[in-house]
Order: structure tokens, then sequence, then C-alpha cells
């Protein structure tokens, strides 16, 4: 089995991602790995700057993995699409001062960092606001329209595009919907490369099925997490991945796709896995879990058809009355013949 594209997520500080780059180890163990690097831009400091030219002088390639501030949303969605297309401004005015090069641009799709918050501490209490969302179209489509500008401008200024989007992203797709789009910011969107995040450490149930069930479907899949990650109020951190069920999403993965993104490089150091990558046999064997992820996908199918129904209420209505008076009709012929 030939080893796929590895890329490494990287959401450090400034001063903790000097320290990770300080010396060359680290530099030296990518190189082999042929792996690139998706940085997240917590800040544009010279410090930064100095990492990633540290990065290019070695031709490890890296992505632009566009980041807010905490207080402004921290990730991209329709709710904070303006701030990130200011934040992209900011970031090629930086790459210019410090001549920078970069091989494209990191989109991550998730609800505003507030909104993530709250629905972890008091989902019911958010509910109403979701629908209200949902119901409402108030704005959605010009933020829709400003996020596929955003994309279109990015790709006119030579970069690819990656999103990382949580997998219900597929379902929404395959049911036509806008249900979770509208609800929590987080659209479908056409990129050069959209990452699904299959992190153990969201499903620790189920996580090689629900894995298994979604990586065929995809262009390419992210595993995690090792550690790492933004700190969000009332969240508890993600759960550590051990080695073995780290080894064994990334050889399933390498099963369905040619492109692996591990979250993250921080953990995987700090737990000594870069070692292990590195000796990884990407010929071992593995069993994809094919009878538990049949389950899945039919769990998933029934909410493709919830997300389909609550999306197309007049057609669902339609159906109903179309269907009732064909009831009837039968009804009475049947009736007749008596």
């Amino acid at each position: 089995m030939s080893k796929p594209a590895l890329t490494f997520f990287c959401e450090l500080l400034s001063a903790p991602l000097s320290e990770l780059f300080s010396g060359n180890k680290l530099i030296n163990m990518l190189s082999k790995l042929n792996a690139n690097i998706s940085l997240g831009l917590l800040d544009l400091s010279s410090e930064r700057a100095e990492v990633v030219k540290k990065l290019n002088r070695a031709k490890i390639p890296v992505t632009a993995w566009i980041l807010l501030e905490k207080d402004q949303g921290y990730w991209t969605s329709l709710d904070t699409i303006e701030e990130t297309a200011i934040q992209y401004n900011l970031f090629k005015v930086w790459k210019a001062k410090h001549k920078l090069e970069f091989a494209a641009i990191g989109l991550d799709i998730e609800p505003e960092l507030n909104t993530v918050s709250a629905l972890s501490k008091t989902p019911w209490n958010h509910a109403p606001i979701l629908a209200k969302r949902f119901i409402s179209n108030q704005n959605y489509f010009e933020k829709l329209a400003t996020a596929r500008a955003l994309i279109q401008s990015i790709r006119a200024d030579g970069f690819a595009v990656e999103t990382y989007q949580f997998p219900t992203v597929v379902d929404e797709r395959k049911a036509k919907s806008n249900v979770l789009a509208k609800s929590l910011g987080i659209p479908p969107l056409t990129a050069d490369r959209e990452v699904l995040m299959l992190y153990t450490s969201f499903f620790p149930s189920f996580s090689d099925s629900i894995l298994w069930s979604y990586a065929r479907q995809c262009q390419a899949v992210g595993v995690g997490s090792t550690g790492g990650g933004v700190e969000i109020e009332g969240v508890p951190p993600l759960k550590t991945m051990r080695w073995i069920d780290l080894k064994r999403d990334l050889l399933l993965a390498s099963k369905a796709v040619d492109n692996i993104y591990i979250f993250s490089l921080e953990g995987c150091v700090m737990n000594n896995y870069m070692d292990r990558l590195l000796d990884l046999d990407w010929s071992t064997r593995v069993i994809p879990p094919e009878r538990s992820a049949m389950g899945i996908s039919l769990i998933r199918k029934v909410g493709q058809g919830v997300l389909w129904t609550l999306s197309h209420p007049m057609e669902v209505v339609l159906g109903l009355v179309v269907a009732t008076s064909f009831m009837k009709l039968l009804k009475k012929v049947f009736s007749s013949r008596q």
C-alpha cells in the first residue's frame, strides 16, 4: 500500500511555536515523512515568520490556516466571514513583508467560539436561538456569497484553498439541506481540498466505524487529537489519543484517501509519536469495521432525511396532500367495486 501524504495541524502561540522548532530535529523528521504543515496563524508576528522561513528553507510545504482573535469568533463561519476576509488581507501584507512562501490557505469552518461555548454549557437554552436563525433568511445568502467570493479571491491570488469541516457537511450536501449552514453558520463550500475532521476525540464510541463510514466519501481525512488546541470556556479539552488508536485511524484512512491530516504536531511531539510515525509500516493489515460502519451509514441516512425534510417543508406538505388525495381516491375505487 502506498504511503499517504501527511499534513500536521499546528496551533501554537509564537513563543511555544519557536520553542517547538528550535534546533533541526523536528524539521528533519518532517522532511523524512515528506509531511506538510497547516500552521494556525494565531498571530502575525516576526517570531512566527521566522518559523515559516525555516520551514521554507527545508522545502516543507506550509498552509496558512487563517484564525481570528477569540473575541472575534476564532474560526471561519458565516458569522465571522467578514472578519476572516479582513484577516486574510492582513496575512497577505505580513507574508509580503517577511517574504514568506505558502502552499495553500486553510479555512476552519466551525461555529463561532461563543456559540460552541454556549451549546456546550446550556444547549437547550441556546436551541431557540438556533431555530430562529434557521427559520430566518436574514443575511444568510449575502454572507454565503461573501464566503464564496473570499474563496474566489484567494484562488485569484494563486493559492489553493483547504476547508476543514465537520463530517456532517457531507450529509448536509447529500440532503440538499441548509439546516446546519443557517443555524450554525457552517455551510458546505467548494474548495480545492475538503478535509473532514474525523477525530476519535470527538467520537469516543464507534470512532473507527464513523471514520470508515465517512472516509470513503471524502477527499481527505483529519485524525486526532494527540493534544493541543484552543481552550473553550465550559468545554473540557479533547482527550489525547493513544498511539494504538492513532495508528488504527491512520491505517484505516489510508485505505480510503491519499491525504491524511493529523491534529496536532505539538501533540505528536509531546507524546513521542513522531518516531513511531517514521517507523510506521503502511502495509500493516487492518480490518475495516464494515458491519458497524453500515449501522453508522444507516443512521446518517435517517439524519439526511430529517435534514431534507426541514429544508423542504413545502415539498413535504405537498407530498402529504398528494398522498392523502391518492389514498382517498383508492378508497373510493374499492368502495365502488364492492
